[in-house]
């Protein structure tokens, strides 16, 4: 009996330690394949990238078809934009928005180049893109999704399938995509294509600008771009955390200031920004061949607005440079005040932009005029030869209307430059103390728009 005791013990004992050695055997292997969950190929996984934002209930693709939906089952997905213009949903990136329609979306950022947000519900869709490349470890806030993000989209996924999206920044197309015209872009292909058109001219004729007045074009190009993705995020923040139509105004109105402000940051001085502003401005109105009024109406709005701006800038400050007395700089800012609020106020329409400007114009001569530094007769003679029947203004704007091809743009302005400094230098002797190269630029300024 103790013999049999004794080997069923060692029996036991063997199985045991055979337990333990395959055990043993297998956390080894284990580990050496890197199948742990704190291991992945060899490395310590990156956290991933985080979107948070809100979903709009007003799921339309235009106008005739908007209706409201129950936000509740709405799915939102991570997507990215193919070199086709295709958007592309990313795996295993779904999730369900919360009952307020705020989402946060987790993903591998590594995987994607354009990263699109989108949300779906009974089959309609809204849509979202970063404006501009999206790191792992980091947390972005994207503009609420609805048919303006959802139009702002289809207009980008347009023009990377053009090969353009290396010259153009969500900022391009912002102003053009307006909330009172996106219905009209979203789910219209001829539109997208008109306005995406628009957005790579308005980029090209940047970059004219930029070769022409810049000593290192590239470079502050990129530094523009480096300021307008701040202020992209930024807005996009201020849009999702907003509360009312007042603060979401506020909010744009301050974000084309700082657009404007980014170009004289990058290299170009307060003339030279206002004149490419005016040039893109014309560029992009131009090229929408076949969109609805409407349409064209909120881009010359955002994009009026910000030539107002870099005018008003402008005058203002070779106003300063110029000698005159603070009575008038004065009176010149107080016009820059009212040109911003009549352009603003204007609702992109045609007739009252132009006026805005024509009276802009006449009050900032007259201001010039009442300048003990400045001959007012003078100045009233040069203003009269610019605009005369057939003379370099008419020659410019018709040279201008319809201009589509930027590849003669910056020689357009620099000619209508060079009209108004001579015939500003053929009444030199006339126009008092003030200095005509500063004369000159204020004349031309006051007459781009005018």
């Amino acid at each position: 009996m103790k013999s049999n005791k004794t080997t069923m013990y060692s029996k036991f004992n063997l199985i045991i330690v055979t337990v333990l050695v395959l055990a043993l055997f297998n956390f080894t292997a284990c580990s050496d394949d890197n199948s742990t969950g704190s291991d992945y190929n060899g490395e310590t996984p990156e956290s991933q990238a985080t979107i948070n934002g809100q979903v709009e209930d007003d799921f339309a693709k235009s106008s005739s078809t908007a209706k409201t939906k129950d936000i509740q089952g709405t799915v939102v997905t991570a997507a990215t934009i193919s070199s086709g213009g295709s958007v592309e949903m990313m795996e295993d990136t779904e999730t369900e928005v919360e009952s307020s329609g705020e989402f946060t979306l987790e993903f591998d950022a590594g995987t994607a180049e354009d990263v699109v947000v989108v949300a779906e519900n009974e089959g309609e869709e809204l849509k979202g893109f970063i404006s501009a490349g999206v790191e792992n470890g980091s947390s972005y806030t994207i503009k609420p999704l609805d048919v303006e993000s959802s139009a702002e989209t289809d207009v980008f996924a347009q023009v990377k399938s053009e090969g353009n999206a290396d010259i153009v920044h969500k900022s391009d197309i912002e102003p053009i995509v307006t909330s009172g015209n996106a219905a009209e872009i979203y789910g219209d292909g001829s539109a997208t294509v008109d306005v995406a058109a628009a957005v790579s001219n308005s980029a090209e004729a940047r970059a004219e600008f930029f070769s022409e007045f810049s000593e290192n074009a590239e470079s502050e190009i990129d530094t523009y771009f480096e300021s307008m993705t701040d202020a992209q995020f930024s807005l996009e923040s201020t849009l999702n955390s907003s509360s009312s139509i007042d603060e979401e105004e506020a909010a744009l109105e301050a974000y084309l200031e700082t657009k404007v402000n980014a170009y004289s940051e990058a290299d170009l001085n307060e003339k030279q920004t206002a004149e490419f502003l005016h040039a893109q401005g014309n560029v992009i109105v131009n090229s929408m061949s076949s969109v609805s009024s409407d349409v064209k109406s909120g881009a010359r709005h955002s994009t009026s607005t910000m030539i107002a701006i870099a005018t008003d800038n402008a005058v203002q400050a070779s106003a300063e440079a110029s000698g005159m007395s603070d009575a008038t700089i004065s009176a010149i800012a107080d016009a820059g005040v009212s040109l911003r609020s009549d352009v603003q106020s204007s609702g992109g329409s045609e007739n009252s932009i132009e006026a805005a400007f024509e009276t802009y114009h006449d009050e900032v001569q007259g201001a010039m005029e009442s300048d003990f530094s400045v001959e007012g007769t003078a100045v009233v003679t040069i203003d009269t030869e610019i605009n005369a029947a057939g003379g370099v203004k008419a020659g410019f704007n018709s040279t201008l209307s319809g201009l589509v091809d930027v590849s003669s743009l910056t020689d357009l302005y620099i000619n209508f430059d060079n009209d108004v400094d001579a015939i500003v230098d053929a009444n030199s002797a006339l126009i008092g103390d003030i200095d005509a190269e500063v004369l000159s630029d204020i004349m031309v300024l006051i007459n781009l728009s005018s």
